[in-house]
C-alpha cells in the first residue's frame, strides 16, 4: 500500500514539473495519511494498582483521514514487544477512533492473556487496523499483583451452594490450604467468595495441577480418605495431597540425645491423634519421627503456620520452659499442639461449680493425676487444669466410653454414692472412676518378698496423716506386692490400677512390682488414691 502510494505521489509531482510553464502558481498537496495513533505516545509507561479498577487503565486513539467519512471497523491488537506481533492478541474492535480498557481489564490482559507476572514490567506493542495497518506504538507496562483475601471449596460435599462452601486457610499472600474428608466421587472447584458464582476457579484439563476460570472443569477422581488441598494463585496451581497417618509416632530430641532408636513412642488415641507426656527440661527440642529406625519421613514444625506439622522446610518444636507437657499430633489436620499439664482440678456438682474452689488432684506418676472423692448419689464434675479459669476443661468424650477431650465433653455422671478414686491419665487420653471401701483403720505387706503368706505377721504400714500410710520394706529385684486392711484376710484388698501407673486400684488391680533389689519406702495415700514407691 505504501509502495503505491509513494508511485502515485510521485507521478503528480513529474506533472507538476511538467506544468511549470504554463502555471506559474501550482500547489503542491500534502499526501493523505493512513492510520496514525495518537495516544498513548512511543515509549509511555503504565503502571497499574489495584486502588480503583473501575478507572480508565489504558486509552487508545488515532486518526484516520483517509477514511474519513466512511463507515469504519478498527481492530486493536497488542503483542509482547519483540515477537513482531507472531501471535497477536485482538483486544477489541470499535468504529470510534478510540478505544479504552479500565485498570482491571488492562491488568487481566497482562496477567492471563500476555502472562506478564504480577509487578513485572515488560513492554508491549499496539496496531490499529482496517484493511490499513497504523504505525505500532509500545508502552511500557507493569500490571499489579491480584490480591486473593479469601477462598472457599464448593463442590458436593457442600451441595454445590456457594453459601455453604467451606473456608480455606490462607497460608500466605494468594496461598490457601484446606484438609477435608472426601467421599467417593467427590468433586469441588474454588470460589474467591462465597456469595455466588463469579470469579470460579476449576482445574485445567489440558494441564495437570493448573487452575483457569474460563474452560474449567470440577477437580474429582479421588478414592474416599482425607485431603490436604493446597491452592496457590500466585501461580494458579494446586495440590491435592491425601493425608496418611503413621501407624506409629515417636518424639526424638535434645532429651533423648537426638537418636531415633531413643525416641520415646506415641500413644495412638484416634485414627489420626497421637500423644505422649513429657517432662521437657529448660531449652529442649524435638520433633516426629513416623519409625524409630531412622530419620525417614520425619516431621517438624511450620515456620509460617503456627501450630501445623509439615515434613519439608520444617524446624524443631522448641522455647518451652521446663515443665511437664502433653504434646498432641493430630494427622487429620496435620497440626501440633503442647499443652501445658503441671497441675489439674476437679470442679463439680460436690462443690458448687465454683471453678475458684476446685480440689487439686496429685500427680501418681507422669502425666497422671489422682484424687479420693465422696461422691453423693447424682454427682457431676470435670477437670480443670487452672484455679479459677475454665480455660482448657476436660470432660467425658460422649462418643468413647472412658476418654477424655476438651471440645464437646460432657459432664462425669452417673454414679451411685460412695467412695471412689478418679483419676486422669494424659498418656491415654483417659480416665477412670473406680469405687472402694474407703479408708482403712490399719494397713498391712503381702507379697513375693515373703511368699505371700498373708499372716498376723504382715510388715504393717505406721499411718503417718488421717488416711496416709507408710512403710520401708526390703524388697529383691522382680518382686511384687499389695496391701491388705486386715493381716491374714485378703478382703478388700488393694492394689495398682491396670491402666494409670501409681494409681490405688481395689477391684480389679495389679500388684505392684520393682525391678531392683533395694530398701523401698511405700507410701500409700488414700486422699489423694495414690501409691509411691521410691528406692532408699
Amino acid at each position: 500500500m505504501k509502495f503505491i502510494y509513494k508511485i502515485v505521489l510521485l507521478s503528480l509531482v513529474i506533472i507538476g514539473f511538467n506544468s511549470c510553464d504554463a502555471n506559474e502558481n501550482f500547489e503542491i498537496l500534502p499526501p493523505q495519511e493512513g492510520i496514525t495513533i495518537t495516544n498513548p505516545v512511543n515509549g509511555s509507561t503504565v503502571v497499574l494498582d489495584d486502588t480503583n479498577t473501575a478507572n480508565p487503565g489504558l486509552t487508545i486513539s488515532w486518526s484516520a483521514p483517509t477514511l474519513v467519512g466512511t463507515a469504519a471497523t478498527f481492530k486493536i491488537e497488542v503483542a509482547l514487544t519483540g515477537t513482531d506481533f507472531a501471535a497477536p492478541v485482538v483486544i477489541g474492535t470499535t468504529e470510534a477512533y478510540f478505544f479504552s480498557l479500565t485498570v482491571l481489564e488492562l491488568n487481566t490482559l497482562a496477567l492471563d492473556i500476555l502472562e506478564i507476572e504480577g509487578d513485572d514490567t515488560q513492554s508491549i506493542d499496539i496496531k490499529i487496523s482496517m484493511g490499513e495497518i497504523s504505525d505500532m506504538v509500545s508502552v511500557i507496562l507493569t500490571p499489579y499483583t491480584v490480591e486473593f483475601k479469601e477462598l472457599f471449596l464448593v463442590g458436593s460435599i457442600t451441595n454445590w451452594t456457594p453459601a455453604e462452601a467451606l473456608a480455606m486457610t490462607r497460608l500466605g499472600f494468594n496461598e490457601f490450604e484446606i484438609t477435608v474428608d472426601l467421599p467417593a466421587g467427590a468433586e469441588f472447584k474454588f470460589l474467591p467468595q462465597n456469595t455466588g458464582w463469579d470469579g470460579d476457579f476449576g482445574k485445567d484439563p489440558a494441564n495437570a495441577g493448573v487452575l483457569i476460570q474460563e474452560g474449567e472443569q470440577n477437580l474429582g477422581g479421588y478414592t474416599a480418605g482425607k485431603y490436604k488441598v493446597y491452592v496457590n494463585l500466585n501461580t494458579f496451581t494446586y495440590t491435592v495431597t491425601e493425608v496418611l497417618a503413621p501407624n506409629t509416632l515417636f518424639l526424638v530430641g535434645s532429651l533423648t540425645g537426638w537418636d531415633p532408636g531413643t525416641s520415646l513412642p506415641f500413644f495412638k488415641s484416634s485414627g489420626n491423634v497421637f500423644t505422649i507426656v513429657v517432662n521437657l527440661p529448660a531449652g529442649a527440642e524435638f520433633k516426629f519421627l513416623p519409625t524409630n529406625t531412622g530419620w525417614n519421613g520425619d516431621f517438624g514444625k511450620d515456620p509460617a503456620n503456627e501450630g501445623k506439622i509439615i515434613q519439608e522446610g520444617e524446624q524443631n518444636l522448641s522455647g518451652y520452659a521446663a515443665g511437664k507437657y502433653l504434646v498432641t499430633v493430630d494427622f487429620g489436620t496435620l497440626t501440633y499442639k503442647v499443652t501445658n499439664i503441671g497441675s489439674l482440678n476437679v470442679v463439680g456438682s460436690i462443690n458448687g461449680w465454683n471453678n475458684a474452689t476446685a480440689l487439686p488432684m496429685a500427680e501418681a506418676s507422669l502425666g497422671i493425676y489422682s484424687i479420693v472423692l465422696d461422691l453423693p448419689a447424682g454427682a457431676e464434675f470435670k477437670f480443670l487444669p487452672t484455679l479459677g479459669s475454665w480455660d482448657g476443661d476436660w470432660g467425658a468424650d460422649a462418643a468413647n466410653a472412658g476418654r477424655i477431650i476438651q471440645d464437646g465433653e460432657s459432664n462425669l455422671s452417673g454414679y451411685e454414692a460412695g467412695k471412689y478414686v478418679v483419676a486422669v491419665n494424659y498418656n491415654t487420653m483417659s480416665y477412670t472412676v473406680s469405687k472402694i471401701t474407703g479408708t482403712p483403720a490399719n494397713l498391712y505387706l503381702v507379697g513375693g518378698f515373703n511368699g505371700w503368706s498373708n499372716t498376723a505377721g504382715n510388715p504393717q504400714f505406721t499411718q503417718t496423716s488421717a488416711g496416709v500410710f507408710e512403710i520401708t520394706q526390703t524388697l529383691s529385684a522382680n518382686d511384687e506386692f499389695k496391701f491388705v486392711p486386715v493381716a491374714g484376710d485378703w478382703g478388700n484388698d488393694f492394689g495398682e490400677s491396670k491402666v494409670s501407673s501409681r494409681v490405688l486400684e481395689q477391684n480389679d488391680e495389679n500388684n505392684l512390682k520393682v525391678t531392683a533389689a533395694g530398701s523401698y519406702k511405700i507410701i500409700v495415700n488414700f486422699n489423694k488414691g495414690n501409691i509411691s514407691v521410691v528406692l532408699q
